[in-house]
């Protein structure tokens, strides 16, 4: 009965295991993990693009000890293991590079990563937004010519979103894509460059916090680079 039942949970930590892949984004140190003063070598690691609001870097993931000397740069691919309880670890060295990871130097690594962006009329979808439209009239008194300037429509077109922002007309100077009457579809590229912070100068926030208490002596910033 015991042997099943350690076998059922072995069985069971395994099948809530899971290895994913991933980049270096800082230098490993040798730093406190705990409030009992206990130390441990960390590293932060870049997993890949998720979204356009985050670089998506864990923060000080432990490091095995059997894996200590092959992960000791930046921009290494490392392979990390997730726990049932959701922690990770990182435990050796990776053959495949997370997509959308810029080198120091600034040249992209391959795989890149490129997010295809569509507006709503694209996808015909335009039903779904919560928009009211308005149309102008052809003629609004029977003196007013139908089309007074050749180069603008002969309606206009006007759309407010549920707030009652204008969102569509002649008055939006930066009109919203995602509402935009024309389908309209492009292709975007995301990177997250990892930047060793520079010796100056004073105030460039790329350069090293001279002075401060704690601070580390060289730490690698993480850039996230949009085009277009």
């Amino acid at each position: 009965m015991a042997r099943n039942v350690s076998l059922f949970g072995r069985r069971e930590l395994a099948a809530h295991r899971r290895f994913v892949t991933g980049v270096t984004a800082s230098m490993p140190i040798y730093k406190e993990v705990d409030g009992a003063g206990n130390k441990e070598w960390v590293v932060d690691v870049y997993l890949g693009p998720l979204e356009l609001v985050t670089a998506n870097v864990l923060k000080d993931v432990p490091i095995a000890p059997y894996a200590r000397n092959l992960v000791t740069d930046l921009m290494q691919p490392v392979t990390l293991e997730r726990s049932r309880d959701g922690k990770y670890t990182v435990t050796g060295r990776a053959k495949v590079l997370a997509a959308g990871a810029m080198a120091p130097d600034g040249d992209i690594e391959e795989p890149t990563f490129h997010r295809v962006l569509h507006n709503l009329a694209d996808l015909r979808l335009r039903h779904i937004a919560d928009l009211d439209y308005v149309l102008e009239p052809y003629q609004e008194t029977p003196t007013t010519p139908l089309q007074t300037t050749p180069d603008e429509p002969m309606q206009t077109i006007r759309a407010y979103d549920a707030f009652g922002n204008q969102v569509l007309g002649p008055e939006v100077e930066d009109p919203l894509e995602l509402y935009a009457i024309e389908g309209s579809a492009g292709t975007q590229t995301r990177h997250v460059q990892f930047v060793p912070a520079k010796y100056g100068p004073p105030g460039d926030p790329l350069a090293m916090q001279w002075g401060e208490p704690g601070s580390i002596y060289q730490p690698v910033y993480q850039v996230v680079v949009t085009d277009p």
